[in-house]
């Protein structure tokens, strides 16, 4: 998929998007980027989506309201109306399209939700089918994937979950050691015969409740990172091509949130393209920066900089990768009086005329607003 385009999908009016290899989506809340995000898991994986529901023992009943409301949640069944147009790469899809087929094929896009803090129940994550039948598709099935991830043996026979040597570089566990666990270790632990995840400080067992707000948001993102970065010599799942992330920065710091973004620059080199929805400033300023880079200055030393690495030859090799062969792309989506309209803003200039390209979609013009106030108040005062 190159290109997408939307006419009156809920909240959006219109839409036209190119796909870099690094799509970053910004805009205020409920203007339809989770919406964009669960369609197109919708349009790659229509066919694994129709037959999990159905392998789980649901049913829309032939009818498409159903089925929408069951995909993307409860109250969304008048989401998709008779002006809904989707066009893949210019070639027109039909909701039809998805109900009609029976046939099963492996999905494309690994989708990590925004609600993911609640697909681990007691330190455990959900079954597909323990979800109420309102909540998002997307949700439930990252649950899934994570409780088959803990099945398989994932931090069993005595190793931690994390550092786990084999998923991550060295440096960027060390990274997300220092900005999130702290030197702690997450480890499987079973009490009463129930395998539970939790942290080990310094002896100590700490129950998933009792976490960091933090900790408690990145654990499952980082069960789904785990689960994209295979140990068997792999550089990625070979099935899936694109992965969804909402809201990185949920309830992350903001060096822990440069810290996550590291290891989606390692998914973007294992060669999966990332669609990222953000409110955080942070990856835009990380995004605007490596687009200068590749402008200007593609050395990798900057980068290392940037985030604070020393230089290794595989970061290095990362970096490089990143700097010569990686495209990034920034949209705002746009709420006007007649609904959302997506607009390009890739370039970041903050000294742009147009101020959703300088402002970051709204993200830095408060900061913006900030300086110019103290500034007047400062003049006026001499």
């Amino acid at each position: 998929m190159k290109n997408l385009q939307i006419t009156n999908l809920g909240q959006i009016k219109e839409a036209d998007i190119s796909f870099g290899d690094l799509t970053l989506f910004v805009g205020p809340q409920a203007t339809g980027k989770s919406i964009l995000l669960q369609l197109m898991k919708l349009l790659l994986d229509s066919d694994d989506i129709a037959q999990t529901i159905k392998k789980n023992g649901f049913d829309w009943g032939a009818d498409p309201a159903n089925f929408i409301e069951f995909y993307f949640g409860e109250g969304m069944r008048r989401l998709w109306s008779e002006k809904t147009k989707i066009y893949v790469d210019n070639k027109s899809f039909r909701l039809s399209d998805v109900l009609e087929k029976g046939s099963r094929t492996k999905e494309k896009l690994f989708f990590v939700p925004a609600q993911r803090v609640l697909t681990l129940e007691n330190g455990w994550p959900r079954p597909f089918t323990s979800f109420e039948v309102g909540d998002p598709y997307v949700v439930r099935n990252f649950s899934e994937h994570l409780r088959i991830l803990m099945q398989q043996g994932l931090g069993s026979k005595g190793s931690a979950i994390f550092p786990q040597v084999g998923r991550f570089k060295k440096e960027l566990r060390d990274a997300l050691d220092n900005s999130i666990f702290h030197g702690a270790q997450v480890e499987l632990n079973t009490s009463g015969m129930r395998k539970r995840i939790q942290i080990n400080m310094n002896g100590e067992y700490l129950p998933f409740m009792t976490w960091s707000a933090g900790q408690r948001e990145f654990m499952p993102l980082l069960l789904g990172l785990y689960w994209l970065m295979p140990t068997s010599g792999a550089s990625k799942k070979p099935e899936i091509d694109w992965v969804a992330i909402e809201e990185l920065e949920m309830g992350l710091h903001p060096q822990a949130i440069l810290s996550v973004f590291l290891v989606c620059l390692e998914l973007l080199h294992r060669g999966y393209r990332l669609l990222i929805s953000t409110h955080s400033p942070v990856l835009l300023e990380a995004a605007w920066a490596i687009r200068s880079l590749q402008e200007e200055n593609p050395d990798t030393k900057y980068l290392c900089q940037l985030f604070g690495l020393k230089l290794s030859p595989s970061i290095n090799k990362m970096f490089g990768d990143i700097l010569k062969n990686k495209k990034i792309l920034t949209y705002y989506f746009d709420h006007q009086e007649k609904g959302v309209s997506v607009r390009d803003i890739s370039s970041l200039d903050p000294v742009n005329v147009d101020s959703d390209i300088a402002d970051w979609g709204g993200l830095t013009s408060f900061s913006s607003r900030v300086s110019d106030v103290i500034s007047q108040a400062i003049q006026e005062r001499v």
